[in-house]
Parts: structure tokens; C-alpha cells; sequence
């Protein structure tokens, strides 16, 4: 009788895995489309995570000092806080859980969230003078929480030596230099959710008994960088176990309950 109990589980748990895994059909249910001044950047699937990129080139000049802000609209897209806050007020950047959470994150400091609006300033005391489309000077991750549009904008002031020479206000970059400066903003769906096995948005021990039926060879579509959470290349008991241990609240070493990002995972 056990047995027959254990088969016809088994045979549960299997048919209600025969729909196709989608990394982006998220439980929620919906899709947000990110613009920017009236440009979309992108999709998301209400409930995923996503980065928002700012890049910045000061077209070769020498910042003196810079302020930024990036206002978005929460009753769509939440802003995903990492890291300790100081006593002012603002994120401790550089203690974010793991790099890199921002890139080059040594370019922004000040960094505070309030009102929808997240402030932050840049100068050259960071050590860097000029700035390049490829520091990507600034990232920040959202969730997206409700189907829709959401604006997501940033505006800029910026100063370069000599003089205060201005290379963007309000930002709009000074047409007069050559070459001009300009701002590019960017988003970046998540790929992967680590230990989200089964596709329904949660770590669960249903994740671990997904990955035990892969390994005892019911065939299942699945995310290999959802289901394989020791990065070992594999898809084994080893990672069953480790979601196992992830929910009984002991250290895995892993990255399980993450959102992966490809330039997270390859930021060169």
C-alpha cells in the first residue's frame, strides 16, 4: 500500500509539472512595460526583479562634481533596497550582499530612496575623472509589482573643471562642447530565480522534490539556472538537497532565493 501511495504521488506531482516551465510567466500574472522619456525599455513580468542601467560619458571632460536622481512610480515598480542604511538616511553601497550589485558603485555616494525619487551625488573624489559609457556608472534593481506602464526616468546636473564648465543641466547636455556629453538608460529583465525549480516564483520543498523526479528521469522542462543552485553544472540530488537545507535555514554557500542577472553573472 505504501508503495502503491508513493507511486501515484509521484505520478501527482509529475502530471502537475507537464506544463511548460516559462521563465517569464510569472505567478503574479501580468507584464510591465518600462519607459523612459517616451522610449520603452523594456518588459517585465509582474513579480520578476529587474535592473534599471544608467551610463554616463562626459565626453572626455573632468567632472567636478554631479547630482542625480531617478523617479519612478511604486504602485508599479518597487525599488529593491541591498545593503545596511546609515544613519542619515541613505544605502551603504559598498556593502551591498554581493557584487556587483552596482557596478563601479565607488562612482555614487549619498545614495538615498524617498518619494519615489532616489538621489545620489558623483564627483571626482570617487577617483574617477572622466566618465564612460562603459563604467555604467549606476544601476539599480526594481520589482515589478502591478501590470501597466511605468516611467522610470533619471535626470542629471553635472560640472567639469575648469571653471564649472556645465556638461549637462537638467539633463539636457551642453550642445556647445564637442564632443557632447550624453546619458543612456537601459533595463535588464532577471534570467533566472536560483532554487525556483518548479517555476511558481518560490523556494519551497516542492523545488527539491521537482529536482529529485528530474534526477529519477520524469521528464519536466526546466531552467537550468533556476534548478542547478550549486552552479556545478549539473542537475543532481546535491542540488535537491541544498534547497532542502536552504529551507531548514542552514548555510548553503549558494546564491538560492537570488534573481540572476546575466551582467551579474558576467559583468566584464
Amino acid at each position: 500500500m505504501k508503495r502503491l501511495l508513493c507511486v501515484l504521488l509521484i505520478v501527482a506531482l509529475a502530471a502537475s509539472m507537464l506544463t511548460v516551465f516559462s521563465l517569464n510567466a510569472s505567478a503574479a500574472g501580468g507584464t510591465l512595460t518600462v519607459t523612459s522619456q517616451g522610449e520603452v525599455l523594456g518588459e517585465v513580468e509582474v513579480g520578476n526583479e529587474f535592473i534599471y542601467n544608467v551610463a554616463f560619458s562626459s565626453a572626455g571632460y573632468t567632472v567636478a562634481s554631479g547630482q542625480g536622481v531617478v523617479n519612478y512610480d511604486s504602485r508599479y515598480a518597487q525599488f529593491v533596497e541591498y545593503g545596511p542604511l546609515k544613519s542619515d538616511g541613505s544605502i551603504n553601497m559598498s556593502a551591498y550582499s554581493f557584487p556587483p550589485r552596482i557596478y563601479n558603485s565607488s562612482l555614487a555616494s549619498n545614495f538615498t530612496d524617498q518619494n519615489n525619487e532616489i538621489l545620489f551625488n558623483f564627483s571626482r573624489i570617487s577617483g574617477v575623472g572622466t566618465f564612460t559609457e562603459d563604467d555604467h556608472f549606476f544601476k539599480v534593481r526594481f520589482k515589478a509589482v502591478a501590470p501597466g506602464t511605468v516611467a522610470i526616468s533619471f535626470n542629471a546636473q553635472a560640472l567639469a573643471t575648469p571653471s564649472m564648465l556645465p556638461l549637462i543641466r537638467r539633463n539636457k547636455p551642453n550642445q556647445q562642447l564637442d564632443p557632447i556629453p550624453y546619458i543612456l538608460t537601459t533595463v535588464e529583465p532577471s534570467v533566472g530565480y536560483v532554487g525556483d525549480a518548479d517555476g511558481d516564483y518560490n523556494v519551497t520543498v516542492m523545488d527539491a522534490t521537482f529536482v529529485q523526479l528530474l534526477t529519477a528521469g520524469v521528464d519536466s522542462a526546466y531552467n537550468p539556472i533556476n534548478t542547478d543552485v550549486n552552479n556545478d553544472g549539473a542537475v543532481d540530488l546535491r542540488d535537491a538537497l541544498a534547497i532542502l537545507r536552504y529551507k531548514s535555514g542552514v548555510s548553503t554557500d549558494t546564491q538560492i532565493g537570488e534573481w540572476i542577472f546575466t551582467s551579474e553573472s558576467d559583468p566584464t
